[in-house]
């Protein structure tokens, strides 16, 4: 059976955790040869995070490849190094079986040519998403918990300046909010609103021209006069389910 390897490491990776590419390869090789794999390819995604797939060229060689019918397993180190989201890694799979792909890893031994192997494989994806979703949420309680107290966190809104860990008015930027919520009272368009601070050599606070979405930030009860764009996500994710279904 032929086999093709995919390494990843992200920057975050070796840092945290000493996880090198040549240290998943070798056991990749090791366990292909204790089962009998021909290896016929190593993929590999250097200093790349897995949260984005299409730019990780490694993956889209993996996808590629198996369209192309070059192999009948991926090797892993570990279900992660492909992905840590659920919803990739089943679609994933899906992918991979139409074309009689067996997903292996050397860490935990997954194997989805038989119904257990692939009991095991979706356990496994599932707990990690309900890991990665606990760390998100404990975040996000962690930052309520300072800004109840306070406490900056996230990026300085405009109108206001850090100090320490508290936010100070800006008066100065205050009376740009100032002005553009007068306009906009008055019923100026984002677009004059964004020429006049430019014409009065009124910069942001990098010193740029103004662009119509940054003043509608700053606009109180600013009312959208279009129809929200659909979610891409959400489009394709709902293309997704009609064409399993």
């Amino acid at each position: 059976m032929r086999a093709v390897s995919y390494v990843r490491v992200s920057t975050e990776d070796q840092a945290k955790n000493g996880v090198s590419l040549e240290n998943q390869a070798e056991r990749i090789r090791a366990y292909c040869e204790y089962k009998g794999l021909e290896l016929v390819a190593e993929i590999r995604d250097e200093g790349i995070s897995g949260g984005v797939n299409k730019a990780r060229e490694g993956f889209i060689e993996l996808l590629d490849r198996a369209e192309a019918g070059e192999f009948d397993s991926v090797v892993l180190y570990s279900l992660e190094r492909l992905s840590r989201d659920m919803l990739t890694m089943l679609a994933l799979e899906r992918l991979l079986n139409e074309y009689d792909i067996e997903i292996h890893t050397v860490d935990g031994q997954i194997d989805t040519s038989t119904p257990d192997g692939f009991m095991n494989f979706a356990m496994k994806i599932f707990l990690g998403e309900m890991e990665r979703r606990q760390v998100k949420y404990r975040t996000k309680k962690a930052m309520e918990h300072k800004k109840a107290h306070g406490h900056v966190v996230g990026s300085v809104p405009y109108g206001y300046r850090r100090e320490g860990d508290s936010l100070v008015v800006d008066f100065g930027e205050q009376s740009v909010i100032k002005i553009v919520n007068g306009m906009y009272q008055s019923g100026s368009r984002l677009v004059d609103i964004v020429n006049h601070l430019n014409e009065q050599g009124i910069m942001t606070r990098k010193g740029k021209p103004w662009a119509p979405m940054q003043a509608k930030l700053m606009i109180t009860d600013y009312q959208n006069t279009y129809k929200k764009a659909q979610n891409k996500i959400a489009s394709a994710t709902r293309a997704f389910i009609e064409a399993i279904a």
